[in-house]
């Protein structure tokens, strides 16, 4: 990673010369999951560092919603591809396993610019477009009522492990057309794939992790041969359709990258997160469960708004391709960002009162929860479905939720998610 050349914006003061700010202090923060002092600091930064380098973490770090909104929306000065700064990390054998995985090196819509990224997006921008989402809600129904019915009959239940999990899991796995029996090895190698995406595999299981990799990627061949063979009503029998037909052109390497990060791993996790940031939201505070209950036409406004508060992503990585500036100030070519979307959707320049929860505020579609730009989130329409077809059939089955007094908070250790491990609940 660069080193930061140039001016940078100075943090302020005590009026001692302390720094409220530092380096050391920001990458506290921001690695102690569900820190308290996150939002705090975030608006310290916005106000006096809103471009700032951390040392501790060798990122640059952008707060500020116009700033970080000019980031998402250049993907030529500040690409995606930041799956090179991720292997760099790890020891060469290591690296010599991921080189040959086909989620680390073939193109992918992800994390490439054009042409590539719109030669791949195209072919699955209709299948979860709005129009695209509305024709799955019947098999979205049916799958997060099978999860329901299997919810513990007597309390507490923990919803991140027994619903939400459950709920992103298994729609994933039958609208990209993975065989149901097939769940629980689907769930073991996309550990793999997420640890080295959005955390950090520990250094004894880094090699067995990077060899599950290049497993998975075998299953996945040979359910694209299966699917190719005999079609079904899934993506993999459609993109396997579409490139036979001529009308798109997916690489065997492609598509398998495709379906080990953007449909997988990109569907298993973040969908979890944001079904339990719901559910915690809406349970923490006293109405809010109630309100959406009987006012359940609002939920888009609803579920917007609680993203935009307090979404499980902090943000998005970015690498700058060139030397150039953001938010006058310098940044070198080669340098690694961290856009803090979270920050950014708390921006007062952007959202009056923006710790306040407002499913009525001005400007709720432009939160940056889902990116945006050439890279905003694919299936975003899709999580918006799942997540209220499972509030709703959450809510009929246990109209009386709420929270566990008193329970111990443990969080995700990814280090870009604030996300509840377990959400205890009582009826």
């Amino acid at each position: 990673m660069s080193e930061p050349t140039g001016a940078t914006t100075e943090p302020r003061t005590d009026g001692q010369g302390c720094p409220l700010l530092s380096s050391a202090s920001i990458a506290a923060t921001f690695l102690a999951h569900g820190s308290p002092q996150l939002y705090p600091v975030l608006k310290d930064m916005r106000d006096s560092a809103p471009v700032f380098f951390s040392e501790d973490l060798g990122l640059w770090i952008i707060t500020r919603y116009a700033d970080v909104s000019t980031a998402l929306k250049d993907a030529r000065r500040f690409p995606a591809s930041t799956r090179s700064v991720i292997m760099a990390g790890y020891p060469p054998d290591v690296r010599d396993v991921l080189r040959r995985t086909a989620t680390f090196t073939a193109a992918n819509m992800g994390f490439d610019g054009p042409p590539d990224h719109d030669r791949l997006r195209r072919p699955v921008a209709q299948y979860f477009s709005a129009r695209g989402a509305q024709r799955l809600e019947p098999r979205i129904r049916r799958t997060v009522r099978r999860v329901v019915a299997g919810l513990p009959e007597l309390p507490p239940t923990d919803l991140a492990r027994d619903f939400a999990r459950p709920v992103a899991d298994h729609v994933v796995v039958e609208l990209a057309g993975l065989p149901a029996e097939d769940h629980d090895l689907i769930v073991r190698h996309h550990r793999a794939v997420n640890a080295f995406f959005f955390g950090r595999p520990p250094a004894e299981l880094q090699l067995a992790y990077a060899h599950d990799v290049l497993e998975w990627e075998e299953y996945l061949a040979g359910i694209v041969a299966r699917r190719r063979a005999r079609p079904q009503d899934d993506l993999i029998s459609l993109l396997t359709r579409r490139t036979a037909e001529g009308h798109a052109r997916y690489s065997d390497a492609e598509l398998i990258s495709l379906l080990s990060f953007d449909v997988v791993t990109a569907g298993f996790r973040p969908t979890s997160f944001a079904l339990v940031a719901l559910l915690h939201a809406l349970l923490a505070e006293p109405g809010r469960w109630d309100g959406l209950r009987q006012d359940f036409a609002s939920f888009d406004a609803v579920f917007q708004e609680i993203l935009r508060h307090s979404g499980p992503a902090l943000g998005v990585f970015r690498t700058a391709a060139e030397d150039t500036e953001l938010g006058g100030v310098r940044i070198p070519a080669g340098a690694s960002l961290w856009l803090m979307t979270a920050s950014a959707n708390r921006d007062e320049r952007r959202f009056a009162e923006p710790d306040v929860h407002d499913p009525g505020r001005a400007h709720l579609t432009s939160s940056l929860h889902f990116s945006q730009g050439l890279h905003r989130c694919l299936g975003a329409n899709l999580a918006r479905t799942v997540a209220r077809e499972a509030l709703a059939a959450l809510m009929r089955h246990r109209p009386g939720l709420r929270l566990v007094p008193g329970q111990k908070w443990e969080y995700e250790p990814s280090i870009n998610v604030v996300a509840p491990t377990r959400l205890l609940a009582t009826w």
